[in-house]
């Protein structure tokens, strides 16, 4: 029989913890799964969804792949202590850029980081059920992708830590990998600094077109079914079909009434670093 895959998830209480760890969970026959959690609140938790608890510096050492599910500002802090408990030739997957971007993650020579982080269920994956369907986040019946990179150490160690990842957010549609400032030009710079932003400015506008009186479930309807339609013809889910030439000239009045004339410097090195700082250190913005 097959050895099984020893993983311990560190913050396995949290938001992303529990997520990732309920569905490693669901391995129990090639997975040794250890929770390893500090607060008495999260151990509570986790006791609550009948799991044990595991002391870090008793599971990590024991470990192939360690998952650092905490807070992006403190992965300077905690990464330092669990990196040095790694036995030599495990795995550290960290669920986000940021920290391994701004050099921020600790490393070491004989072990492999990874980051791993979800794409979120998208409305043009086909989605076999109402649960699905309905899972909007992804990681419980809806069907996602996932992006992957390795900041370093041995191929085959990624190449085993990308399975645990596919199992870890699944059910996983696709797992694309590539370069760890690719990732992090996804996010923040594509779907926070831009797409969020934007977005909650549309959810913002149906606020108003509630306040004029508009029914905020005909907003809503309306939106909603137009970002449908627009995302399918600009992304070229609709072949060569084009919006009207009356909503061209709407989006360049949106370029100069909404948008800088200069947005795309979002895409620029240097913003994405200190979009970076700013975001892990807000006390001290960067831009």
């Amino acid at each position: 029989m097959k050895d099984k895959i020893v993983v311990s998830v560190i913050g396995a209480a949290g938001k992303m913890g529990t997520r990732v760890t309920n569905n490693l969970a669901k391995h129990p026959d090639a997975i040794e799964l250890y929770f390893c959690e500090s607060s008495e609140a999260g151990i509570a938790s986790i006791r609550q969804r009948g799991f044990d608890i595991t002391p870090a510096e008793t599971a990590v050492a024991k470990s192939e792949i360690i998952v650092l599910a905490v807070p992006d500002v403190v992965i300077k802090t905690v990464s330092i202590g669990i990196v040095k408990m790694m036995s030599p030739g495990s795995t550290m997957v960290i669920l986000d850029p940021a920290a391994a971007v701004a050099k921020e993650l600790a490393l070491r020579d004989d072990c492999t980081f990874v980051v791993a982080h979800p794409c979120h269920p998208s409305y043009f994956l086909d989605q076999d059920t109402f649960e699905a369907r309905n899972d909007h986040f992804g990681g419980i019946a809806g069907k996602q992708d996932i992006v992957m990179a390795k900041i370093q150490g041995d191929d085959n160690n990624f190449t085993h830590a990308r399975t645990v990842c596919e199992w870890m957010y699944a059910p996983v549609a696709h797992s694309y990998v590539m370069g760890i400032r690719d990732i992090a030009f996804l996010e923040p710079t594509l779907v926070e600094i831009l797409g969020a932003s934007t977005i909650f400015a549309m959810a913002e506008t149906v606020n108003e077109a509630e306040r004029r009186g508009i029914s905020r479930d005909a907003a809503i309807s309306f939106l909603t079914g137009h970002i449908n339609v627009l995302t399918s013809m600009f992304l070229g889910k609709m072949g060569n079909a084009q919006v009207s030439d009356a909503c061209k000239v709407a989006i360049g009045l949106g370029n100069r009434l909404v948008l800088r004339d200069d947005w795309k410097r979002i895409w620029e090195d240097d913003v994405l670093d200190k979009a970076i700082d700013t975001m892990l250190h807000p006390s001290d913005p960067k831009i």
